[in-house]
């Protein structure tokens, strides 16, 4: 990692890190992803024995027999896929996290984004700190993985640069935590920036950086790996301690960690179901 990238992922908020995983892992990803997606066992909304779940597009029938188009989110599959875990703990993407932020971290959230063609929506302009409750969110960071192709049409991601330097930006709630977003006036759409990657391609960036995936409507998949980690050091704070980081003029919350109308409660809002320790593996 030279001097240059370094400054790059500092200014900007955001690196893309090209080729981090080959080919062949990428397939066993995507084999993987499927098998998840097909499992009889592994119902919305329910986690199976080994933690796992599945999310589908909002109106999709969980009855479905053919659902793999209709999955927008797997989560928590480290334990019941190993290429999962090895690409979540890969030896050459913890190679470029040390250089970007020093050693030691763990796993925080991990997840498959996925956008079926013709019918996935957008995600809005948000920051990820927003939906952690981390003390220092300049200690959290996101991993994200082409598995497919990510474009302009099938919705890769997109960034404001240099946004992460402005701090926690106030969100506007929403009843499904996913569609919360950053209040649009704050957004700085004429900056927008575009990140085509090609499979096995890592987007690592800050969680204030503001970013945003468009929805899918051509007729390619567009499947993702995401990964949030935290440096050690970082506490898990209270939700008044974030609320002090995320709220509006009128002093309320403005974070992500609570849906609309649910209350302003420790048991509303969201918590990590692990962490896991990272142990780089080849």
């Amino acid at each position: 990692m030279d001097r240059d990238a370094i400054a790059h992922y500092r200014r900007e908020g955001y690196l893309v890190v090209p080729g981090v995983l080959d080919r062949s892992h990428v397939e066993e990803c995507l084999a993987a992803l499927t098998a998840l997606a097909t499992d009889p066992g592994l119902q919305p909304s329910q986690r199976d024995a080994s933690g796992a779940f599945i999310a589908l597009e909002p109106g999709a029938d969980p009855h479905a027999v053919d659902r793999a188009d209709l999955i927008r989110k797997f989560g928590d599959f480290t334990d019941a896929a190993p290429a999962l875990l090895r690409a979540a703990m890969s030896e050459r993407l913890h190679a470029v996290l040390d250089a970007l932020m020093g050693q030691g971290r763990v796993l925080l959230q991990e997840m498959a984004l996925v956008k079926p063609p013709k019918v996935s929506g957008e995600k809005p302009w948000h920051q990820d700190a927003a939906y952690f409750r981390g003390s220092d969110p300049n200690l959290m960071f996101g991993v994200w993985i082409a598995l497919d192709p990510a474009t302009r049409e099938n919705g890769c991601m997109e960034v404001i640069p240099g946004s992460h330097l402005r701090g926690p930006a106030p969100h506007v709630p929403a009843e499904d935590i996913n569609l919360c977003t950053i209040r649009p006036d704050l957004v700085r759409l004429e900056d927008r920036v575009a990140l085509p990657m090609d499979p096995g391609d890592v987007l690592i960036f800050y969680s204030l950086l503001h970013h945003y995936t468009a929805a899918n409507r051509s007729d390619q998949r567009r499947r993702a790996l995401q990964f949030h980690y935290h440096q050690v050091g970082l506490e898990w704070t209270s939700l008044e301690a974030h609320r002090v980081l995320y709220h509006d003029a009128d002093g309320f919350y403005a974070g992500c960690t609570v849906p609309k109308g649910a209350p302003f409660a420790e048991a509303s809002s969201f918590v990590p179901s692990r962490l896991r320790p990272v142990v780089p593996m080849a």
